[in-house]
């Protein structure tokens, strides 16, 4: 299946490699991913965005995936009013925040505590191609991710030898739960920020900034602001004259200084600090 949306403000590279997202790989300009059961290959030209399917899917979908339906010029006004954050869109104009699948969200960001992203992709991929559905575009293969249902049958000694370490046993709890209902997702989704934090942190493996970066990427909570060390560190240098702050304290901070759409400041200053030190 082939298609083109008309797209303003999007740039893939910042968009894909900012460390929100973990299924994506650059092909010169052409980015493949998954996207639910779809192998999912897009790139952009000057009629919008190119998107080629596996399978059939919902264009609306795939829309709403990139964060289309958001008025990022409008965020832009925001969140650009400060001096910092002014100057990190200035550098990466067109990074969206992606909606993904809660339950992948959430999974993958449990598997990235106490780790770095090549070896969460690795762990997400072997993940999916043990328990997923495998998926085939032109000369790609890949796996969808599995539900939870497939995870919290799967042996812990299985999850292990995946390379999961003690992340298989958080992994396969949070699965359970899912998949018996004991947490609806759909309904954490209808819950104010506050109140889906809560609910998300209840789960094991799930503290505050992995709770945050599920609700940012997946839930569409734009006032998460998840803090991490280098966040951490990075608020501190360019608000707090360098003064050791809380996490806490920090996201706090945050979302009263960005409002409503903190979340978006966080990733463009996160992903300009990453560049920054790199």
């Amino acid at each position: 299946m082939k298609f083109i949306l008309p797209v303003s403000d999007l740039n893939l590279e910042h968009t894909l490699e900012c460390g929100q997202a973990f299924r994506w790989e650059d092909f010169g300009g052409c980015y493949a991913g998954v996207i639910g059961k779809a192998i999912v290959k897009v790139s952009l030209g000057g009629s919008g965005l190119a998107v080629e399917t596996s399978s059939p899917v919902n264009r609306d979908d795939i829309a709403r995936y990139f964060g289309l339906d958001e008025d990022l010029t409008s965020i832009y006004k925001q969140i650009g009013r400060d001096p910092h954050v002014k100057k990190a869109i200035d550098r990466f104009r067109g990074l969206r925040i992606l909606n993904q699948d809660r339950w992948e969200c959430l999974a993958s960001f449990i598997l990235s505590s106490y780790t770095n992203i090549p070896r969460i992709k690795k762990m997400i991929a072997g993940l999916s191609v043990r328990f997923g559905q495998r998926l085939v575009l032109g000369d790609l293969e890949r796996y969808s991710f599995p539900g939870a249902d497939s995870i919290a049958r799967a042996d812990l000694r299985t999850l292990r030898s995946l390379g999961l370490g003690f992340r298989a046993g958080y992994l396969k709890n949070t699965a359970r739960m899912v998949s018996e209902k004991a947490i609806d997702l759909d309904a954490v989704g209808e819950l104010n920020y506050e109140q889906a934090k809560k609910a998300l942190i209840c789960l094991r493996g799930v503290g505050d900034k992995v709770a945050d970066c599920v609700l940012l990427f997946s839930f569409g909570k734009y006032e998460a602001f998840p803090v991490d060390v280098w966040i951490k560190r990075g608020i501190e240098r360019l608000y707090f004259e360098g003064r050791d702050t809380s996490p806490k304290a920090v996201a706090e901070f945050a979302r009263s200084r960005f409002g409503p759409y903190a979340g978006y400041a966080q990733e463009y200053l996160y992903h300009y600090l990453r560049h920054e030190r790199g």
